[in-house]
């Protein structure tokens, strides 16, 4: 059937910046277009980033949208008064997290925690705005998706006036690279005594870069640990086995999760996890908090601590040192068997909810 005859959609990306996010639509965008039962008329883009060159690879109509004002007030505008935009019936599926005001069906896939309210909430004023604009034009959406059942609750409890019916749980797989490399591991690869960790996370206060300032006090198991942060960012952080290497490719990640002995994850909320999710994939032992994004995806797998005392963070390296050294290594088996296997199956999803 040619494509003209298929039912229209239209993709909106213009606010995705954030270093995860990007990385997922990397690997969601050419499943969407690959979709048979589709007809993607528009590609809404950035103007900067890796997703503003995303039409070098794309067959679609894709449209750059530039921002002319500060970002905040962009964005604003953008999802008040940018409706006019959006003129026609063909459905909306909007990929960067806040609805727009528009009158055509539109589906918003939820990506980020800082547009729920919980013990984490981002107090910043442009997260304040998020939740506003959200919250106004939420009632315009046919359709929620999110990644996790708990951020299901989040959102929840966060809106009164959505309905449980209208969010839809879509779990992803790792990054397509990741799945190409085949990368696997069932056992360290260095004979050092003290733990390689690795941490892949920019920057951010939930992150809780600032938990391992404390490793220059006290007897820590480790050699080394790496972290995706530009060494000014991380310049508070007193100790000579923390390394701070800055944003990596994706072949400098592959590299990184060859020789690290465990994921470090320090994060004290999230909307899915996605360097979980890789570490289960490879078979990488993981430390993480003890909170329930965590606990949904790792289960009795990982070695937990509260993510707000660095003693316990201290303590959860030494009882990994000790199984690790015990012949002990995980099995996410369970895990990873609840999780697509390919993102064709994760665009499926997303298609049939923003036109079905």
């Amino acid at each position: 059937m040619a494509k003209q005859n298929l039912p229209e959609l239209r993709l909106h990306l213009t606010n995705v910046a954030g270093a995860g996010a990007v990385q997922l639509l990397k690997s969601l965008l050419p499943a969407l277009e690959r979709q048979a039962d589709v007809n993607i008329t528009e590609i809404h883009l950035p103007d900067r980033g890796d997703l503003s060159r995303y039409a070098a690879d794309s067959e679609r109509k894709c449209i750059i949208y530039h921002r002319w004002l500060p970002n905040a007030v962009s964005r604003i505008a953008e999802c008040t008064f940018g409706g006019w935009k959006w003129r026609g019936d063909a459905p909306v599926l909007v990929l960067g997290d806040i609805p727009i005001r528009i009158n055509a069906r539109q589906t918003v896939f939820v990506q980020t925690t800082h547009l729920t309210v919980g013990p984490e909430t981002e107090r910043a004023l442009k997260y304040r705005i998020a939740r506003l604009l959200f919250r106004i034009n939420s009632r315009r959406v046919h359709r929620f998706i999110v990644q996790t059942a708990a951020m299901k609750v989040a959102l929840l409890s966060s809106y009164r006036g959505i309905n449980e019916s209208a969010i839809i749980v879509a779990p992803q797989p790792v990054p397509q690279w990741l799945i190409d490399s085949r990368l696997k591991r069932s056992s360290r690869t260095s004979n050092h005594n003290n733990l390689t960790l690795f941490y892949p996370a920019q920057k951010y206060p939930h992150k809780n870069h600032r938990m391992l300032g404390s490793i220059a006090h006290g007897d820590w198991p480790i050699k080394e640990v790496i972290l995706t942060i530009a060494p000014e960012a991380g310049s508070h952080l007193l100790d000579n086995r923390i390394s701070c290497v800055d944003f990596l490719t994706p072949e400098k990640m592959l590299g990184q999760y060859e020789k690290a002995d465990a994921l470090v994850f320090l994060s004290l909320t999230e909307s899915f996890g996605f360097p979980l999710i890789e570490a289960m994939w490879i078979g990488l032992p993981i430390v993480c908090p003890d909170l329930p994004y965590a606990r949904a995806l790792c289960n009795d797998q990982a070695v937990y601590f509260d993510p707000y005392d660095p003693e316990s963070l201290r303590e959860a390296l030494w009882k990994l040192k000790q199984q690790l050294d015990g012949g002990w290594w995980p099995n996410y088996s369970v895990q990873t068997s609840k999780l697509p296997t390919n993102w064709d199956q994760v665009a499926d999803v997303f298609v049939n909810a923003a036109i079905n």
